[in-house]
């Protein structure tokens, strides 16, 4: 295939010697459209140096760059980018795992939108439980399949793909008191110097990928994939579960879509009712950890997370804790027949 848009890959990690030689494995088997994996560890302690030089002695992609100074999650996922060479950048966790003709099906994507202003590339997610069963939505129903399914299939080789031009598919959500449909880092590919136009991730927020993609789409072309290419590992120490059990989640959402809309809802003229909304996803966001430990069955987890928001909260969150209860349900009744919710969505 000839090489017509050049990728790499960002990687950043620390302490990850627990999964990041499955993750690698399932990267460098990519083929000749993956140009560079650049490994940006964060002063980890354990053997993930050791690990990555492996690789690095088997595959010439492969290159470690180590951080002098212990870095913010946030802040090291810039650097991973910044250090990457190429004009497109796929970002990557060490916990997941990329399954084959993934970057094949991205460089297809890249040559079809070349001549845009496209800046950021999502896909879907799916899943992978500690049990080894994988989850993920098709054409509006949940799919529940085994990881050697998924990791010995190719992706499609001619993905279908949605592209929307700078800010029309933001204007469009805020308009109805929505988010649009954003990738974590995973599922993201980004062009460089459009990530690096916004200035790289705020490291304020946990949520830090989520939120920058808001502010990039509104400069910049949005390509948004149906598929699947990547599978997410759901474990209990992932920043994100950690950040939603303590409710620091709760409070990045609220003050992120405070501080948006205090300076964007005038330009894009938000009713009040849709201000409302948006403002409500930070108490739908405090509810999550009361629904896990509904399903978990865990009673002291339950009243923690609640007696930790204030009071004038309660009746809100608790209202919400049943209707996405509900919710959650009605979306995972048929994985839950086959994948006990214990192990499920942390």
């Amino acid at each position: 295939m000839s090489i017509t848009v050049k990728i790499s890959l960002a990687l950043p990690v620390y302490n990850g010697a627990n999964y990041i030689r499955e993750a690698l494995e399932s990267i460098i088997a990519q083929g000749d459209c993956l140009l560079e994996i650049v490994v940006s560890d964060n002063c980890s302690t354990d053997e993930t140096p050791m690990i990555v030089k492996e690789f690095m002695a088997r595959d010439s992609r492969v290159r470690l760059e180590r951080s002098e100074v212990f870095l913010t999650i946030a802040d090291n996922m810039s650097r991973a980018i910044r250090l990457c060479r190429n004009e497109w950048v796929q970002l990557f966790c060490h916990d997941d795992l990329m399954r084959p003709g993934t970057i094949e099906a991205l460089h297809k994507i890249l040559i079809a939108v070349k001549d845009t202003d496209c800046g950021l590339v999502g896909h879907q997610a799916c899943h992978v439980f500690s049990d080894g069963h994988t989850y993920r939505h098709v054409n509006g129903h949940g799919l529940v399949e085994t990881r050697e399914q998924l990791m010995s299939s190719k992706v499609e080789s001619n993905p279908v793909f949605e592209f929307s031009a700078p800010d029309v598919k933001l204007r469009r959500a805020l308009k109805t008191g929505q988010i649009p449909n954003l990738p974590a880092v995973t599922t993201a590919a980004v062009k460089r110097t459009a990530f690096e136009k916004l200035g790289g991730f705020d490291s304020r927020w946990v949520h830090f990928d989520v939120f920058y993609w808001i502010y990039l789409i509104r400069e910049f072309g949005y390509v948004e994939v149906p598929a699947q290419w990547t599978l997410t590992r759901v474990h209990s120490q992932q920043t994100f579960v950690l950040s939603r059990k303590n409710q620091r989640s709760y409070r990045d959402f609220r003050d992120f879509y405070k501080e948006f809309l205090t300076k964007w809802s005038h330009h894009y003229q938000i009713s009040p009712i849709s201000y409302l909304k948006i403002r409500l996803k930070s108490t739908s966001q405090a509810s999550a950890p009361l629904v896990m430990a509904v399903y978990k069955k865990r009673v002291g987890d339950f009243f923690s997370h609640l007696i930790s928001l204030p009071v004038w909260m309660w009746p809100a969150v608790l209202f919400l804790t049943c209707v996405n209860a509900i919710k959650l349900w009605k979306k995972n009744r048929e994985l839950w027949k086959q994948v006990s919710p214990s192990i499920t969505f942390e």
